[in-house]
């Protein structure tokens, strides 16, 4: 004879289905060779006329990267200190790059000495809400992993940056934005095989609701990108598998729907 539920009891069980469902519905996984204009092949873009940051010794020339959108164009890079600590500035040009704004400093927690062999930052700009998005791995006193911070008036000033994962291996991490809705995909810095996270947040970054892993461990990958369209969501990474006949330069991709 079948036991009926209780009401209550239904509904928990149903808020705990909710809780455990995959935020991403994942179609299969894809490759494709290594392409002009992908991340690699990108570094050290901008760097022309680069300001020494103050407290700062040098900047991380290789650790330049860009957003722009229509006569907008921001730049973000690490800064050695002398201890080998690093500060986070972003850059904002109005007139794509004729001129620039004084640099704001968006993160100097670190307090690591890994001087500029580091990932460099992951940005992302969204035109439509003049928000800046900028996702990166710091040694902090509280805890090294990945962290967000994002800016609400063209780069003018960043909120207080929010952890996305905390570990210790230095992780690659990327960021695209729709609106509200912003996903930070990252080298998962607490798995023992290359694999790729993802943070989702539907509150501009203020906090993330849903996480989870892009790739299984079987599937070995490194250094990701992100794009968000509507809902679909596409991460790309680098084939994490070296003893593949590519050599590693293997482009691997997936694309999934955001429930």
């Amino acid at each position: 004879m079948a036991t009926r539920r209780s009401i209550p009891a239904l509904f928990l069980s149903l808020s705990l289905l909710a809780c455990t469902a995959e935020p991403v519905d994942w179609g299969d996984i894809a490759y494709r060779d290594s392409r002009l204009g992908d991340p690699d092949t990108r570094s050290g873009i901008l760097s022309a006329g680069l300001p020494i940051v103050s407290g700062t010794a040098a900047a991380c020339i290789q650790s330049v990267r860009s957003a722009a959108g229509d006569a907008d164009l921001f730049r973000a890079w690490w800064s050695r200190r002398a201890d080998s600590s690093v500060v986070l500035s972003l850059q904002h040009s109005a007139d794509l790059g004729k001129t620039w704004h004084a640099p704001v400093d968006v993160d100097s927690r670190d307090t690591g000495h890994r001087g500029c062999n580091r990932p460099p930052p992951g940005i992302y700009y969204d035109a439509a809400s003049g928000n800046v998005h900028l996702v990166y791995f710091i040694e902090a006193a509280d805890g090294a992993g990945v962290f967000f911070s994002h800016s609400m008036d063209n780069g003018g000033m960043f909120h207080s940056p929010v952890p996305v994962v905390y570990g210790n291996a230095p992780s690659v991490a990327a960021v695209a934005a729709r609106g509200d809705s912003v996903v930070v995909v990252f080298e998962d810095p607490n798995s023992i095989k290359p694999r790729i996270g993802i943070t989702l947040s539907h509150t501009t970054g203020h906090i993330f609701e849903q996480r989870a892993e892009v790739t299984p461990e079987e599937v070995p990958a490194v250094a990701p990108w992100v794009a968000i369209d509507h809902d679909t969501i596409t991460v790309w990474w680098k084939d994490g598998n070296r003893a593949h006949p590519s050599g590693g330069d293997r482009v691997g991709y997936r694309r999934g729907v955001w429930r």
